[in-house]
C-alpha cells in the first residue's frame, strides 16, 4: 500500500493578499503524516511559494502533480491533498448561484505589474483531476481556505456528534497546554476571525471576487468583469487556466469563425456550434435543478447553514459519492482564519490545520494506537475552535459511509 501526499502552502509574499500561516501549516501537516499515519518523507511532495527549493505551487504545477498521483495510484493506496491559502469565487453563469468555487495558487507574482498571485483552480478542475481515480484508492482533501465547499461535489455531513462510538477528545483537560494557549490567550478575542474580533492578529483566507477582478484588470491593463473573466484568464495563463475558461475561450473563437464564414454564405459550421452551445446550456440547467450537493446538512445544530455557493455546478465532472473525502475550512457564510496570536509570523497558522493537528494529538494521547474517524475529527475541531473563540465551523463533505471511516487510513 502506497501513501502519497501533496502539501501546498501559499503565503503570497509581498502581495496585498499576503498571509502568514500557510507554509507553517504544510510543515505541521508533514509532521502529522509521518508521526501518526505512516507516511515517508519520500512520499510527500511539498509546494511552498516562499521556498525556491520546492516546486512553485502554481495552478499548472498543482494540477500536474495531482494528475501524476492519481495515475500512479492502485487500489488500496492512500492519497492526501492539503491546500493552505486563499479561496475565491469565479463568476460563472452556468452555476446555480453564478459562481465557481476556487483555490488560489501562486501564479504570476509580479509586484511591478500587480501585487497578487492570480491564477485559480476551480471546483470543476479538481473534480476533473480526481475523476480517473481507481476504485479502492482513499483520497482525503483538506482545504484550509474560504470558499472550499463542493470542491468534490459531495453533500455536507451533519456534524452533531460522532456516530461511530468514538469519544471526542476531552478538550477541557487536554487543550489547556495546547490549542487554548495557542489561539485564545494572545490576541484572539470573542467574535472570531472576519467579524472584528481579532483584527490585529487574524486575517481571513478569502480573496473577494471584486478584488480578484481588480487584480486581473491591473495585470491586463484593461477592465475585467464577470462577462470577460474567462477569456482574461486564458489570455494570462493560456493552457494553465481553468479547464472551463479554456472551453469558453475555444467556443468563443469557434463562434467568431462560424460567424465570419456565415457572412460569406458558408453556414456549414452553424449546426455544430448550436449543438455545442445547447449542450453547454443544458449542462448548466441540469446543474441548477439537480439537487443541492454540499448544501445544508440535515440536522445541523444551530449553525444556520446556507447552501454553499456553486452547489450543483460542474455536473459533467461529478464524482461518485465514494470518491474522495473533503474537510473544508468553514461554512459558506464564514471565513477561515489565518492566525498569528503571538505576533511572530514564524508561529502563525491556519485555524483549521492547527485544529486538526491538535485534535489528532489529543486523540492519540487518550487512545493510543486507535484511529479517529472523519466525523469525530471534524466534530472535535469545531469544538476546539469554539473554545478558542473562532467563529468558523469546518465542514465534512463525503458519503455517509466514508464519514465514519478512519481519517486518511484505509
Amino acid at each position: 500500500m502506497a501513501r502519497r501526499a501533496l502539501l501546498c502552502g501559499c503565503n503570497y509574499p509581498g502581495s496585498n493578499a499576503e498571509l502568514r500561516g500557510c507554509i507553517n501549516d504544510c510543515m505541521a501537516m508533514r509532521a502529522l503524516l509521518t508521526e501518526h499515519f505512516g507516511f515517508q518523507d519520500s512520499g510527500i511532495t511539498m509546494m511552498l511559494d516562499t521556498d525556491p527549493s520546492t516546486t512553485k505551487p502554481t495552478g499548472a504545477n498543482i494540477k500536474a502533480k495531482l494528475g501524476e498521483l492519481v495515475a500512479a495510484s492502485q487500489p488500496g493506496d492512500v492519497l492526501f491533498f492539503h491546500f493552505s491559502g486563499h479561496g475565491t469565487q469565479v463568476p460563472d453563469d452556468g452555476e446555480s448561484d453564478g459562481y465557481d468555487e476556487a483555490i488560489c495558487p501562486a501564479d504570476i507574482y509580479n509586484e511591478a505589474i500587480c501585487p497578487a498571485d492570480m491564477n485559480v483552480i476551480t471546483d470543476d478542475d479538481l473534480r476533473a483531476v480526481f475523476k480517473p481515480l481507481r476504485p479502492g484508492v482513499k483520497l482525503t482533501v483538506v482545504a484550509d481556505c474560504c470558499h472550499s465547499g463542493t470542491l468534490l461535489d459531495h453533500s455536507a455531513i451533519a456534524i452533531s456528534g460522532p456516530k461511530a462510538g468514538e469519544k471526542v477528545p476531552d478538550f477541557g483537560s487536554l487543550i489547556g497546554s495546547m490549542l487554548i494557549q495557542q489561539l485564545a490567550g494572545r490576541g484572539v478575542e470573542a467574535g472570531g476571525a472576519g467579524e472584528g474580533g481579532a483584527t490585529r492578529d487574524v486575517r481571513n483566507r478569502s480573496l473577494p471576487t471584486n478584488q480578484f477582478l481588480q487584480m486581473l484588470s491591473g495585470m491586463l491593463g484593461q477592465n475585467v468583469s464577470k462577462g470577460n473573466i474567462r477569456s482574461s484568464l486564458v489570455s494570462l495563463f493560456g493552457n494553465a487556466s481553468s479547464a472551463k475558461a479554456i472551453n469558453y475561450s475555444q467556443m468563443a473563437k469557434q463562434a467568431s469563425t462560424v460567424m465570419a464564414a456565415a457572412q460569406k454564405g458558408d453556414y456549414s459550421g452553424c449546426l455544430p456550434l448550436l449543438g455545442a452551445l445547447f449542450a453547454a446550456c443544458l449542462g448548466g440547467a441540469a446543474a441548477a435543478g439537480g439537487g443541492q450537493p454540499g448544501g445544508p446538512a440535515p440536522g445541523e445544530p444551530a449553525l444556520n447553514v446556507n447552501r454553499p455557493p456553486g452547489s450543483g455546478g460542474g455536473r459533467e465532472e461529478k464524482l461518485g459519492d465514494d470518491v474522495g473525502i473533503l474537510i473544508t475550512g468553514c461554512q459558506s457564510h464564514e471565513t477561515s482564519a489565518d492566525a498569528c496570536p503571538s505576533g511572530d509570523p514564524k508561529q502563525a497558522y491556519g485555524a483549521l490545520s492547527n485544529g486538526i493537528r491538535t485534535v489528532i494529538t489529543a486523540h492519540a494521547q487518550q487512545n493510543p494506537g486507535q484511529t479517529i474517524s472523519y466525523r469525530t475529527l471534524v466534530t472535535g475541531v469545531r469544538q476546539a475552535l469554539a473554545q478558542a473563540r473562532f467563529s468558523q465551523n469546518p465542514c465534512l463533505e463525503c458519503s455517509e459511509e466514508n464519514a465514519d471511516t478512519p481519517f486518511i487510513l484505509p
